[in-house]
């Protein structure tokens, strides 16, 4: 088998959505945006035994109207993109795929997805005074080994969503 090179990048769309504060009283006045730092896996080599790992970042810059409004708790989801399957991401080039997914940790013990559960959104606490302008989190990405993989530019596009 001839080794050829695949090219690996994984996009966050990103997207706000505004659901509710820790407080009632300061749920209109927090405003919240994101913005993402790419997960690139790079050059994919099927014949290597270690995964691939790489980060990439979720920026969450907030603002607050009111003066009572100096912390509160948000969450982070992130789709399943392409695939549909929060447990098995595909990146895609055409018919071609290559199983990928995103961790909370470090250790690539906790997938990253939506909602509560097993494969829940991350929770965070926002403190205005600390963070300034926007608190970053690191995404962490994983590309198994071994995978059978035709050249091309694989990509996927998961939506990521904050909570607050």
């Amino acid at each position: 088998m001839q080794s050829s090179a695949i090219r690996c990048k994984q996009g966050l769309l990103t997207a706000a959505v505004a659901f509710c504060c820790l407080y009632a009283s300061t749920a209109s006045a927090v405003s919240c945006t994101v913005s993402t730092v790419p997960v690139r896996f790079g050059v994919y080599n099927p014949l290597q035994t270690a995964p691939l790992s790489t980060t990439g970042t979720i920026n969450v810059a907030c603002t607050c109207a009111v003066v009572d409004c100096v912390a509160f708790g948000y969450r982070i989801d992130v789709s399943a993109g392409q695939s549909g399957n929060l447990v098995q991401r595909e990146l895609r080039d055409g018919t071609k795929r290559l199983q990928y997914n995103l961790y909370s940790d470090p250790g690539f013990t906790s997938l990253w997805g939506t909602g509560i559960g097993a494969t829940g959104g991350v929770g965070f606490l926002y403190l205005l005074a600390l963070f300034g302008s926007r608190q970053p989190v690191t995404v962490y990405a994983r590309l198994p080994a071994r995978q059978t993989a035709q050249p091309g530019a694989y990509s996927d596009t998961p939506v990521v969503t904050i909570i607050y």
